[in-house]
């Protein structure tokens, strides 16, 4: 079925460090949150209003809650769609079987997002128990998850390193997702975040053709702030053999050279992706 946000009654967007996983058990979309001294995570959720200007109405996003640099640890967050057409489980979006990262014609399939155990030709990863900073639990009930942006400036190479973290090779890798969006339908979309025991609630309640918003973004906003952020996932994860990739961008005018090395790096904070069963296990 194609992605149309519109009919959606909320619509999510993640952005920064996160790994997203799906609990077939408990039928959600979960997401951990990497909560390092770098990293701010700020939620905004957003009601679409009307606004008369230029040649006529547009419509622009007013903020209904927000929550800035919130604590390291005692956070969690609930989002479910509830009532009337409210999906159960999850849903991943993909459009088709087969997925080519160079050659993909649709930017918000949602295997734009970087999927570690992909990384190892499908070797699933396993906890590493120490990850090294605490993570916010983020847990989506009745949602579809796909791309909602694609970094298309950005061209990245693979480097393959082994457990010494000596290069072993590079190829050409592609674009990669940046935010993870999940629409969610129903009468009514209900957000729940409890920090340190105390729990707020906000109803999200339907708008025909005009989707709310909840923003998410674990980003680090230094101007010094590191291209890659693979480092910061295998703490968490690891391969059975110890090897581990990095991706490196390169411009889109040099992505033929990408096999020589990379140029021009920029700050750059994605997601990823895992087969784990639960966020719990990190």
């Amino acid at each position: 079925m194609p992605l149309n946000e519109s009919s959606a009654t909320a619509l999510v967007r993640i952005t920064g460090l996160a790994i997203v996983c799906f609990n077939e058990e408990q039928r959600r979309g979960e997401v951990a949150l990497l909560r390092d001294q770098h990293h701010s995570l700020d939620i905004k959720l957003q009601r679409p209003a009307f606004q008369k200007g230029g040649g006529g109405d547009h419509i622009v996003y007013q903020d209904i809650a927000s929550y800035h640099s919130l604590p390291k640890e005692g956070v969690r967050i609930e989002i479910k769609a509830a009532g009337a057409g409210a999906a159960e489980g999850f849903e991943i979006y993909r459009n088709g079987e087969e997925f080519d990262r160079l050659d993909s014609p649709d930017p918000q399939d949602f295997r734009h997002i970087v999927h570690m155990d992909l990384l190892h030709d499908g070797a699933r990863l396993r906890p590493t128990g120490h990850g090294p900073h605490p993570l916010t639990g983020l847990y989506i009930s009745g949602g579809r998850f796909y791309t909602n942006k694609l970094d298309t400036e950005l061209f990245f190479e693979k480097v393959e390193k082994d457990a010494a973290g000596h290069v072993l090779r590079r190829e050409p890798f592609g674009n990669v997702g940046e935010t993870v969006g999940v629409a969610l339908g129903g009468e009514e979309v209900v957000f729940k975040i409890t920090v340190g025991g105390r729990e707020e609630s906000h109803t999200l309640r339907r708008v025909e053709g005009l989707p709310l918003r909840v923003v998410i973004t674990n980003m680090d906003h230094s101007p010094n702030a590191v291209y890659s952020d693979m480092a910061d996932y295998y703490g968490y994860l690891a391969s059975p053999d110890g090897r581990a990739f990095d991706l490196a961008p390169v411009d889109e005018e040099d992505a033929q050279a990408a096999e020589g090395g990379s140029v021009n790096y920029k700050e750059f904070c994605h997601p990823v992706a895992t087969d784990l069963q639960s966020i719990d296990q990190l």
